[in-house]
């Protein structure tokens, strides 16, 4: 039999893929304690919470028996562009990268496999040529970006494989495998006797934990996902609620009710978050495994930071060499994971208890008003100013040179004679409107609503209230004698999005600086 160590073992993805491959796992070493317990009673090891770090490779990697494979996951939260916008510590984060390598090159293997995000390849060619790392360089021979999906994994999840094993014969094995829908994943947890689309175990329903669903998104929690996902003012657009024909985004460690990265879905009543079970299944864990952790969120976080066991198989499968004409799928491995008798603890999955700051940041685009590309009207106030001043502003550009045209009384008194000879009433009848119906309405009161838990998503309201009258403007307003060059004129800036659009920007600059003017002053 093979023998393989695993360093930064996790909940026990390399692990896993060790079982179902036939191949004895040595040694494994994880610094988390709930970590390293989920992979402790998942498969009855005693291993104890090591520090890799702190390892001395002559004094602490003496094994009985000759290891063929080394293989891991150092942590990646350093070099994630999740991290602080992508500005992680670098250096910490190749500490962890060269004790992995010093120990590849101690233990001498027939092969190994280092796992991590996508940006660490191009940090890895940099350090190993010229950089800390370049003691290395012949060890590796494969740096290699590849998709789960594209191996059997029910997600779209980009990672590096660097090491040195037949990247040709791994390769090889994609032409077979078929990929896993996210609804198929979510049909396969809803039936009485559930059948696991990874691996075909069968098994009743109540046998299985963390199968129950959180409480559904709130109406405000609903419109910030919506938002972020399908109307995002810079990044390409998401699907909103996520997509069930084709595998899931990456199921990330860190993923709040509020976020972008976060995988949601219909409820019977609503919109929600996927659980613990239908993560643990996206990622390539069997529907008998169990995750140990204390917290709801520190479940999301271990089976988010984890590799997924499919992926891991055929790396070992690749490993050992098997032809790709002789390869068995994971549900056909002559292993079957058992389920401890120590069950999950219970998550609480009632709804948040929500106390915001008081200086609780707030921008969001206008309904009808958002064009893509940075380019978009908003709705936001500036925590930075002592009453929060909130107002209505034009905004373009991208991430890194962000513009900005201040919608006020010199804008409206500029556009008047225009907006005026179109004889369009409509504009004064929505400013009326609105003026009415938010009468006595200001940037503190606005911040008031917006830090209240039980009335926040009125903030909503009023926004798509302003959106409502850009919609009813543009389909009764006559802008025949609008010209697209006024725009540019006016941002000092030829944009094509600006041209397209000129007519939707002269109204959302006239109506906006009015309320502007009339709402805050």
């Amino acid at each position: 039999m093979k023998t393989a160590i695993d360093l930064y073992s996790g909940i026990g993805g390399w692990t896993l893929g060790m079982k179902l491959s036939g191949i004895e796992n040595v040694a494994s070493f994880e610094w988390w304690h709930e970590a390293n317990q989920t992979h402790n009673l998942n498969f009855s090891t005693n291993h104890k919470e090591i520090d890799i770090r702190k390892i001395s490779v002559k004094d602490d990697l003496n094994f009985s028996k000759k290891i063929d494979f080394v293989v891991g996951s150092p942590p990646c939260t350093q070099f994630s562009f999740a991290n602080k916008g992508g500005n992680g510590d670098i250096e910490d984060g190749l500490v962890d990268v060269f004790k992995f390598l010093e120990i590849v090159e101690h233990i001498k293997p027939k092969y190994w496999a280092m796992e991590n995000v996508p940006r660490v390849a191009g940090i890895l060619e940099r350090e190993l040529n010229e950089g800390s790392l370049s003691r290395f360089k012949h060890l590796v021979k494969v740096i290699k970006v590849v998709n789960t999906a594209d191996y059997g994994v029910p997600q779209s999840r980009k990672r590096m494989i660097a090491g040195d094993f037949p990247i040709e014969l791994f390769d090889s094995y994609r032409q077979s495998i078929s990929q896993v829908t996210l609804g198929e994943v979510i049909d396969s947890l809803r039936t009485a006797n559930i059948t696991d689309p990874n691996y075909g175990y069968s098994i009743e329903a109540s046998k299985i934990t963390e199968l129950e669903n959180e409480v559904d998104l709130t109406t405000e929690e609903e419109r910030i996902n919506r938002d972020s996902k399908a109307y995002h003012p810079i990044y390409n657009n998401m699907a909103f609620p996520d997509g069930l024909n084709r595998p899931s985004r990456t199921v990330t460690a860190t993923c709040t009710r509020v976020s972008r990265e976060s995988i949601i879905v219909r409820s019977q009543s609503g919109f929600r978050r996927l659980n613990v079970r239908e993560r643990g299944v996206i990622q390539g864990f069997p529907i008998t495994y169990q995750f140990y952790g204390r917290t709801l969120n520190s479940k999301f976080k271990m089976i988010g930071n984890a590799v997924p066991p499919i992926l891991t198989y055929y790396l070992f499968q690749s490993m050992l060499e098997i032809k790709a004409s002789d390869i068995l799928f994971p549900r056909e491995s002559a292993y079957y994971h058992e389920q401890p008798k120590f069950k999950s603890y219970k998550s609480n999955l009632g709804a948040p208890v929500r106390k915001y700051p008081m200086n609780r940041k707030f921008q969001f685009a206008v309904p009808y008003l958002r064009y893509g590309s940075g380019v978009r009207f908003e709705l936001s106030n500036n925590p930075k100013s002592e009453d929060l001043h909130w107002s209505f502003k034009f905004v373009f550009g991208n991430s890194k040179n962000i513009k900005n045209i201040p919608l006020n009384k010199q804008l409206k008194e500029a556009l008047a004679p225009i907006v005026n000879t179109t004889q369009n009433e409509v504009f004064t009848e929505c400013i009326d409107q609105i003026s009415r119906e938010y009468k006595g309405i200001n940037s503190k009161k606005l911040q008031e609503t917006w830090v209240s838990s039980e009335v926040s998503d009125q903030v909503f309201g009023f926004l798509d209230q302003v959106g409502d009258c850009v919609d009813k403007i543009m389909k009764e307003a006559n802008f025949n004698n609008i010209d697209a060059s006024l725009v540019e004129t006016i941002v000092e800036e030829r944009n094509r999005k600006l041209s397209e659009n000129a007519q939707s920007i002269i109204t959302g600059f006239y109506f906006l600086s009015s309320l502007n003017s009339k709402l805050f002053n």
